[in-house]
């Protein structure tokens, strides 16, 4: 069995302008010669699916648009 997650491109551009924003701030973001920094948790619901991406500052941005459900 596999899965696969798709970010929408809207959000992929919400995604990106967080990112710039956050690098002016974060202290971890020299964080891994591999990257790793960024952790992109996606939980499927009944409802839709939970997106939550969180750096390794402790950052979080919430892609899930709940309020849409």
């Amino acid at each position: 069995m596999s899965f696969d997650f798709k970010i929408p491109d809207d959000d992929v551009k919400e995604y990106r302008k967080w990112l710039k924003e956050h690098n002016k701030v974060c202290e971890s973001k020299d964080v891994g010669a591999i990257g790793g920094r960024m952790n992109f948790s996606f939980t499927p619901t009944s409802l839709g699916c939970i997106l939550i991406i969180k750096c390794a500052c402790g950052e979080k941005l919430d892609l899930s648009h709940s309020e849409e459900w």
